[in-house]
């Protein structure tokens, strides 16, 4: 019987591995506040995203769920994207993107990225957004405090910008290539689906 409950415990785990040190981590830790209705362990390593996929594959035989969360930025060019995605796929890993960094995730908090934007712009518009609430400084990857007030409360409007977004690429992409063709996430500008993976947390509002 001991063993069984065991079992029921290790299959509660959901397992977020991501290769952002700073911004990513602080994001997903100060998010367990909300309580999710499993056991998260949140890990950072320092890998891209193929090595960051076959790193995961250890947690995926006990696990209830394993995400890989990175950003799309240059591993389509060093061919390190495709594969990531391949092999997540054929291990049950799911991957929460940014295209073409989290920052856009944040953004969502506030507006949806309805054009494509760079790192600048993404500076720039967090700028703005901090400014109008009062914030004293300009965004900073590992500013823990502006996480926690300004951008992990407004978690709920972040997935419907996102989501918003994300399904208009399908949506397009479908209409020129059929629904059975690869999605070209490298060629998404400002999608994430860092949504699908707080939808998955199922996590208790307060």
């Amino acid at each position: 019987m001991a063993r069984r409950q065991n079992y029921r415990n290790e299959r509660d785990k959901f397992y977020i591995i991501t290769n952002g040190e700073a911004t990513e981590d602080n994001y997903f830790r100060l998010l367990k506040a909300y309580r999710s209705i499993y056991d998260v362990e949140i890990e950072f390593q320092n890998h891209d995203p193929l090595a960051l996929v076959n790193y995961a594959r250890k947690y995926t035989q006990d696990a209830n769920q394993v995400w890989c969360v990175f950003d799309v930025d240059n591993s389509h060019k060093e061919n390190k994207l495709i594969p990531a995605l391949t092999q997540a796929e054929k291990f049950g890993i799911k991957i929460a993107y940014s295209n073409v960094a989290f920052e856009v995730w944040l953004i969502s908090h506030f507006q949806k990225c309805a054009s494509p934007l760079n790192t600048k712009d993404h500076q720039k518009i967090l700028n703005e957004y901090l400014a109008k609430k009062g914030f004293k400084g300009s965004y900073e990857k590992s500013d823990k405090e502006m996480l926690k007030r300004l951008f992990i409360p407004f978690y709920t409007q972040a997935i419907s910008n996102a989501k918003i977004v994300y399904q208009t690429y399908i949506k397009e992409h479908t209409a020129q290539y059929g629904p059975t063709s690869r999605y070209c996430i490298w060629d998404w500008n400002s999608s994430t689906t860092v949504f699908k993976l707080v939808e998955a947390l199922n996590l208790q509002k307060k």
